[in-house]
Formats: C-alpha cells, structure tokens, sequence
C-alpha cells in the first residue's frame, strides 16, 4: 500500500455532481485510492474552492443550499485526514512562488504543493494534470483520467 495521497478539488466536485461527465471516472478513483493509499488528504483550501464552484452551480440551478453544502464540506473533514495550514506552509509556498515563477490562478495550486510537501504528502489525486506539471519534480501526479 502507497503513502500519503492529496484529493484536489475537482475530483470532490465531480464525485459530488452525478451530472458531470467526469462523475464515474473520480467515483471510481477516489476507491481506488481508498485501497492503494494509507491516507487520503485534503486540505481547507480545497474545502473553500468545493464551497465556491458548487455554490455557484447551486445558484446557477436555481437552488442554492447551504445546509447540504455545509454537510458535504463537513462529511469531507470526517473522511480525509486534513492538512491544515500554517507559517511553515506559508514560508514553503513563498519559496515555491519564486522557484517555479507562479503567478494568477497557479498561487492557489502552488499553495497545495506547499501544504504537501510541508505534510509529507508526495503524491496528488487531479484532472488537471497539466496544473501541476511544473511540481513534477517534488511530488507525484496521480491523473483521473
């Protein structure tokens, strides 16, 4: 059995929506690594990017819920182990920003990194693969898809 996994947000998001195209295929990936890893991470910045995109497909649907969305954020804290931030990540982000030239969109993903790496999370569970591409180096990819 493998280590330590992080679950990036979009596989809770499409696991979650049984409308997506993609709902199977993180369903089916999620336990798997519930069999391959020890423990199954994720941190409260992923709880805050669930939080954003489903509340916003809630809105656009016409059926904004904050009571089921705060039970599924809540059922995500009992499920995975949980890697909470700190100084220490927010010194390794820092570091991260300038080594691999961050910048936009791509600071929040550096910010996971950093919450890996400081954690001793080596490898990352994504769709968008291509988003981490430039970490390869220090930890390992794991692709939905």
């Amino acid at each position: 059995m493998a280590g330590n996994l992080f679950i990036d947000t979009n596989i809770l998001v499409y696991a979650n929506n049984s409308l997506s195209p993609f709902s199977t295929a993180a369903r089916i990936k999620l336990n798997e690594a519930v069999t391959n890893y020890e423990n199954l991470w994720v941190s409260r910045q992923v709880f805050r990017e669930f939080a954003a995109i489903v509340s916003r497909e809630m809105l656009a649907a016409g059926n904004l819920d904050f009571v089921k969305l705060g039970s599924v954020i809540l059922q995500f804290e009992r499920d995975f182990l949980v890697a909470e931030d700190s100084q220490m990540v927010t010194n390794k982000w820092l570091l991260l920003l300038g080594e691999t030239k961050s910048a936009g969109k791509q600071v929040h993903d550096t910010n996971i990194v950093a919450t890996m790496l400081v954690h001793g999370i080596d490898a990352i569970l994504t769709h968008n693969v291509a988003d981490f591409q430039r970490f390869a180096h220090l930890i390992t990819i794991v692709p939905m898809v």
